[in-house]
Order: C-alpha cells, then sequence, then structure tokens
C-alpha cells in the first residue's frame, strides 16, 4: 500500500516536470548544497565536527564555489537546490519526505545517496542503533532504479574472514572496494592505475541497470571478495543471531557493486548511491593523519572531492588536482612513467642465448613505503621467467636479502629450500618486469645487487639465463609517499581504536618491549599473528611488522583463529 500511494503523489509531481533548463538566477549566485540533517530519519550530521559528521565534505564543496545548508524533510527544499545529501538514514523515508526529495530532483537537483546495510548496527554517540533504512522494494529504491537503473539490494558485504563479533560493531566491518576498471568514469579514474582502494565500513550491494528510457547507470565500486549475506537474523538484534554462513541459492556472489552512478536525460540530474554511509564521514573514510592535515585513506578523499564536482557538474579541468607529494605509479609492466627515473644499471646486450630474458637495464627507486623496480629486456619478457633479485642493506658486499620472484608470488629465499611469501610484494610482467617491495623486506637504504633472469619451470639451482655484473647500485630515494600504505591482497585485518589520540606499535608483545612506531586511531594493520594468550596481535605493514595490545583495536574477524607466534 505504502508503494502505491507513493507513486500516485510522484506521479501527480512529476506530470508538473518539464525538461530542465537552469534556475533563474544570477551567474555570480553560488550553486545550493543541502545536506540532510533529520533526527527521525537518523541521519549524520553536517553542523557539527564529530566522527560521524560529514563536515570535511561540506567543506569540500564550498572550496568548489558551492554555498551549503542543512535542513531535514519535513518542509519542502529551497527551488535553488543544485545538491541533496542525504547520507545514513537509518529510517525509511515517509511518503511526504520522498515526495519533497523527489521533486527537486524531478526539476533537475542531483542526489548523493549513502546508505548502510539493513541490520547493520550503526555507532552513534548514546550507543549503537540497527539500521532499518530502504529496502529493495521500498518507495525510494523503485524510484531510484526506474528513474536512474541503480537499484538497492538487502544484503550486507561479508568478507571471508568476518565474524559474528566482528559484525555486531560497525568499527569492525571494514573491508576495501576498488573502483569500477572496465567502464571507467572520471570520478573514481585517479584510482585505477595505482590501484587505490576506498575504505568502507559495513556496506550493501548495489545493481545498475546501464540504460533506461532517459538514463543511464554505471558502475563505480566494487568488492574483490565475499558474498552478500541476505539473512537479517545474524545481526546481534536478533537473539540468538544465525551463523554467518554462505547460502547458494540466496545470498549474492561474485563481484559484488557497492557505488553506482547514474543520469537522467530528462531532468539533466544525477545520482550517486553509495552501500555505506561511513566512507565520507569524518572519523571514518575522511579521517586525517596525526598531523591533522594528511588523509588516513587517500582514495576515500579522492573520491569525496570528485563526488562534489561532479554533482555540481563543474567541466573535469575544474575538478581539484591530484596531490603531487604521492607516487603515482601504475604498476602495469611498461616503461613510460619511468622515463625520468635513470637506470641503476645497464647490462650488457647480446650476452644472453634467449632475447626475452636478455637484461638490458634495471631502474629501481623508492617512496617512504615501497621500494619500485623495472626490468627491461631485449624482447618482450617471456610470462614464465623467473626474477632473482639481491639487496645490500649496509654497503659491505654481503647480500642481506635474496627475492625469488614470479608473475604469481615474490618469495623471500632464507635457506637452501626454505621461502617466506611476501603477501604485499607484486609483480607484473608485460613489455618489461615491473616489481614493487615493501620496505620491511627491501629496506630503507637499500643497494640493488645482482639481478638474474631464468625460466620458473627450471630448478632453482639452474645456472641462470642472464645475470648483471655490475657492483650493487643505490637505489633513488623519490621526495614522494605511497598513496596506499597497506596492499596485503587479503586476510584479517586491525584497525587501532582507542580513546588515545594515538598508541605505541612495540618490537613484542611486552609493554617494556621497544618501541617501533606511534600509530593514530584509524591506522589499519594486517593482523598476521597472536600471542598464546591472545592479549597481543601481530601486525604488520610495508615498514614493519609490530606488536599491538588487542584491546587497542578493532579486528573486522576472530583474532584468536590467527596462529599463534612464539616471541623469545
Amino acid at each position: 500500500m505504502r508503494r502505491i500511494i507513493c507513486f500516485l503523489l510522484l506521479s501527480a509531481l512529476l506530470l508538473e516536470v518539464r525538461p530542465f533548463s537552469g534556475y533563474a538566477q544570477e551567474e555570480s549566485e553560488r550553486p545550493l548544497v543541502v545536506f540532510i540533517e533529520d533526527a527521525g530519519l537518523v541521519t549524520t550530521v553536517v553542523s557539527d565536527a564529530g566522527p560521524d559528521s560529514l563536515s570535511r565534505l561540506r567543506q569540500m564543496f564550498e572550496d568548489l564555489g558551492a554555498r551549503t545548508q542543512w535542513q531535514d524533510l519535513n518542509s519542502d527544499l529551497p527551488e535553488e537546490t543544485q545538491v541533496i545529501v542525504l547520507a545514513r538514514p537509518l529510517r525509511q523515508l515517509s511518503v511526504a519526505q520522498l515526495a519533497r526529495l523527489w521533486r527537486r530532483m524531478a526539476h533537475g537537483s542531483s542526489l548523493l545517496l549513502a546508505i548502510d546495510p539493513i541490520g547493520l548496527m550503526v555507532e552513534r554517540g548514546e550507543g549503537s542503533v540497527a539500521a532499518a533504512s530502504e529496502r529493495s522494494n521500498g518507495g525510494l529504491a523503485v524510484l531510484l532504479m526506474l528513474y536512474y537503473g541503480i537499484g538497492l539490494q538487502d544484503t550486507m558485504v561479508v568478507e571471508p574472514w568476518f565474524s559474528q563479533p566482528s559484525i555486531s560493531s560497525q568499527y569492525a566491518t571494514y573491508f576495501q572496494a576498488y573502483p569500477e576498471n572496465v567502464v571507467q568514469h572520471p570520478v573514481s579514474q585517479p584510482l585505477i592505475g595505482p590501484d587505490i582502494p576506498v575504505q568502507m565500513w559495513g556496506a550493501r550491494s548495489l545493481t545498475v541497470e546501464p540504460f533506461g528510457l532517459h538514463s543511464y547507470a554505471m558502475p563505480l565500486l566494487y568488492t574483490r571478495q565475499g558474498y552478500g549475506e541476505t539473512n537479517p537474523k545474524v545481526f546481534p538484534n536478533v537473539q540468538p543471531p544465525d551463523p554467518l554462513e554462505i547460502n547458494l541459492d540466496k545470498d549474492k556472489l561474485g563481484r559484488l557493486l557497492v557505488g553506482a552512478i547514474g543520469e537522467n536525460t530528462r531532468t539533466q540530474s544525477r545520482v550517486m548511491v553509495l552501500g555505506d554511509s561511513e566512507l565520507f564521514q569524518n572519523g571514518f573514510g575522511l579521517s586525517l593523519d596525526r598531523d591533522g592535515v594528511t588523509p588516513l585513506y587517500l582514495g576515500n578523499w579522492i573520491m569525496a572531492q570528485r563526488t562534489a564536482a561532479w554533482l555540481l557538474d563543474l567541466p573535469v579541468r575544474d575538478w581539484p588536482g591530484l596531490p603531487t607529494n604521492y607516487t603515482w605509479l601504475a604498476l602495469d609492466g611498461s616503461g613510460p612513467e619511468w622515463q625520468g627515473v635513470s637506470p641503476l644499471i645497464v647490462d650488457e646486450t647480446g650476452d644472453a642465448l634467449i632475447d626475452r630474458y636478455d637484461i638490458q637495464s634495471v631502474r629501481a627507486f623508492r617512496d617512504d613505503s615501497f621500494l619500485y623496480l623495472l626490468v627491461e629486456v631485449a624482447e618482450m619478457p617471456n610470462p614464465e621467467v623467473r626474477l632473482t633479485l639481491d639487496i645490500e642493506l649496509n654497503g659491505d658486499g654481503v647480500v642481506d636479502r635474496q627475492l625469488l620472484i614470479t608473475a604469481e608470488e615474490v618469495m623471500q629465499i632464507v635457506g637452501p629450500d626454505s621461502l617466506i611469501p611476501i603477501a604485499d610484494g607484486q609483480v607484473v610482467i608485460a613489455e618489461a618486469l615491473e616489481v614493487r617491495l615493501p620496505l620491511r623486506v627491501a629496506g630503507e637504504g637499500a643497494l640493488i645487487g645482482q639481478v638474474c633472469l631464468a625460466d620458473r619451470r627450471t630448478p632453482l639451482d639452474t645456472t641462470p639465463i642472464d645475470c648483471t655484473t655490475q657492483p650493487p647500485a643505490i637505489v633513488l630515494v623519490a621526495a614522494t609517499e605511497a598513496p596506499v600504505k597497506l596492499r596485503f591482497p587479503s586476510g584479517l585485518r586491525a584497525t587501532v581504536r582507542t580513546l588515545e589520540a594515538a598508541v605505541n606499535v612495540r618490537a613484542a608483545p611486552d609493554t617494556d618491549a621497544d618501541v617501533i612506531d606511534l600509530v593514530p586511531n584509524s591506522r589499519i594493520f594486517a593482523a598476521i599473528g597472536r600471542s598464546e594468550s591472545g592479549e597481543w596481535i601481530q601486525v604488520q605493514n610495508a615498514l614493519y611488522t609490530g606488536w599491538l595490545a588487542t584491546h587497542l583495536i578493532a579486528a573486522n574477524g576472530d583474532l584468536m583463529q590467527l596462529p599463534v607466534i612464539v616471541t623469545p
């Protein structure tokens, strides 16, 4: 009945709509962005600067020339509204509220909708609240599909390591989404080449219908693993909750869409729908590092800036530029981006029997977190190549690290028959061999020693097809930082969550152990092990391996499933 009433009311409104031709306003008047701050809908706020506020997103709109205000949906929105921001509505819109929203959209206003999964326990100042937001067959969802080709699904994205306790807290439901790379859109395009993720906290999946009668839609963000849980009884507001498990006949599997954009060509309005409301909140996606300036999640920051510009319909040339202090390198196995990096090693041409293994040059540099390496050969390298790399750390002529690299994996050689996988090392073999290595393995003062190529199908003790012969060369230090500090493709994560401004990462599971680093809230690590008692968790990033006390972190899975690490 609600849907029928909704359609009757909205149909009457839409009959008045004519193709949008711009508002009658002075050219000097700035576009208006209205943030919906509605206590009844339990939305996010913008009128303060708290962790669940959108005040940083508001500032981005204002930096682009917009003026902003906030109001609830119990009164009409201003006619000159160009953009409406509706984030974290934990309750469904009433028919009257939906009518007010849609009337403005039918007259050309664009919408940013960030909406959480139904049942997700969302943290608020006074405690947790279970989201009872829009369903896939609700009025807003039906209209979004009908007029913009974007649909909501009644799911929650569950990563393989999520557990019942971890989904009981919004802070522990985090995962990384990635920009759609098949059909690229300017909003997310800069994130594709460097493979920069967007951090999300508890998300629902979406669908898109690319072409409609007066609309088109595009996927924007997707997940690389996990499934869409459709059982609302898995959340802790139901006691006892059902177990987290995949039901093949009900749950959503495969590549899940968690962000989408659409446009209606008749009304000239735009919509972005995000399956997570924390993506642009101050204390989540737009968190800052200890300096109060540097974004903790660069992907979220760039997405937010470009989302604001797109919704304001600014020409792409007027969108915020990318910060120049980051390493904007696409790991694609090609050399054009390396033209400004001189070869560290030049090898003799024709000294190998097979051109596809004949090393021509080796280029390398490092930033604050990773070492990057490009090995160029006489012809396009064989995909079955095996690269061995010697690294010196102190210039004493002794090899400190020896790495074995193939198309599938990066490993450290620690003995005649012993290899340790480097999960966050990566290689791409195309026109050349391009490698990215974490500095905790490669070292901050690395010298590149001998580089050898062989066929990986041969035994490790087989003589390589070609090796460089130059003395070890010092790696260039770039004045940039890595856009992503954590590049582990999968696995349980630990996020610093405490009332303190920053916490100590220690060298051993003991409060008297040496301090390795001081890290702020919201910093994410890979969780790789635990103490026997479970009171300490061994964590890792590109720079180091250390220990965090369990009470200082929020983990997105069961920490007791980690292997016990025995320390001296």
